[in-house]
């Protein structure tokens, strides 16, 4: 959970890591936004305005709070279709704050040079998340 102070706890960070690679699909591990190292830049884009830095701390705390991520002790002991249930549970809680948090995601890491190209739309089969009525 982040500190009183708005900063991230390690424990956030290896969370939120995990959760990037659950939020862009990908084939190969090696462009996968965790392993890429994005987890700086979409912090440092969700802090600059109130309304996303507000949204992606309520999504940061909700990922902590996940009782399924607790009883298997943590988000990164989940398999991969628990985190993307947990994550579409947050989707589901907090639907303007995680397509804010989804959005500055798919951003950062579709303006990287590293990464394929942007899709078009997100309507994809591959795409699990902001689909959410």
């Amino acid at each position: 959970m982040p500190k009183q102070d708005g900063s991230l706890t390690d424990a956030d960070r290896v969370t939120l890591v995990r959760a990037l690679d659950r939020l862009i699909p990908t084939v190969d591990a090696e462009f996968a936004a965790g392993a890429l190292g994005m987890l700086g830049d979409v912090e440092e884009r969700a802090r600059r305005e109130k309304s996303t830095r507000s949204a992606f701390l309520r999504v940061v705390e909700a990922l902590s709070l996940d009782l399924t991520a607790h009883a298997v002790g943590g988000f990164s002991a989940m398999t991969d279709q628990e985190r993307t249930n947990a994550l579409l549970d947050i989707e589901s809680a907090l639907p303007g704050e995680f397509s804010l948090f989804l959005g500055i995601v798919r951003d950062v890491y579709y303006e990287d040079d590293r990464t394929p190209d942007r899709p078009v739309n997100f309507d994809g089969d591959d795409e699990v998340f902001g689909k959410a009525p």
